[in-house]
């Protein structure tokens, strides 16, 4: 007989740390792709101060809900033990962070970016003021992608720390 598919503790566990990690991940590229699509616009002098926070809120609102389903729906630690066997890196090393960062920036980054760029453009824009939208999305994407790789660098780390649980120290063997 074969036993239901009941989750154990750990999957559990498991399971409500990543939760924390993309909900953290979330707020974290939502936050810093937002404000980083705001200051890089260009405003008209007439246009209002409100319709900045509210562009960035609605954005950071869109950025959001996608970079939360992409945590959700991305087994990162998947991608990473994948990356590592294809390249021998080794855990806890410089190359292993670069590498990871980067394959993590470029799942985030660009969907982020485009619906961010494709949501202001055709949805917050003025007719009158619009750019050209080729040159804005492609210079709104090289700039994001710094911004979060950096972001992504420095703070995954981090937030792996606080949310992970401890781990026991490992008896040293002889």
């Amino acid at each position: 007989m074969d036993k239901p598919n009941v989750p154990t503790n750990v999957e559990k566990q498991m399971r409500k740390t990543g939760i924390k990690i993309a909900l953290i991940m979330a707020l974290l590229m939502s936050f810093g792709l937002s404000l980083t699509g705001n200051l890089m616009a260009e405003r008209p002098p007439e246009m209002p101060m409100m319709a900045s926070i509210i562009g960035f809120l609605a954005c950071f609102a869109l950025s959001f809900v996608i970079s939360f389903a992409i945590g959700l729906l991305v087994p990162m630690p998947k991608v990473n033990a994948a990356l590592a066997r294809k390249f021998q890196l080794q855990p806890r090393t410089l190359k292993t962070h670069i590498v990871e960062s980067v394959a993590s920036n470029l799942i985030y980054t660009p969907l982020i970016t485009t619906a961010m760029v494709a949501f202001v453009y055709f949805a917050l824009m003025p007719d009158g003021h619009k750019p050209p939208f080729l040159p804005m999305f492609i210079h709104s994407q090289i700039i994001c992608f710094i911004v979060a790789q950096v972001l992504i660098f420095i703070f995954v780390p981090i937030i792996l720390k606080l949310v992970l649980p401890k781990m026991p120290p490992r008896p040293q063997q002889p």
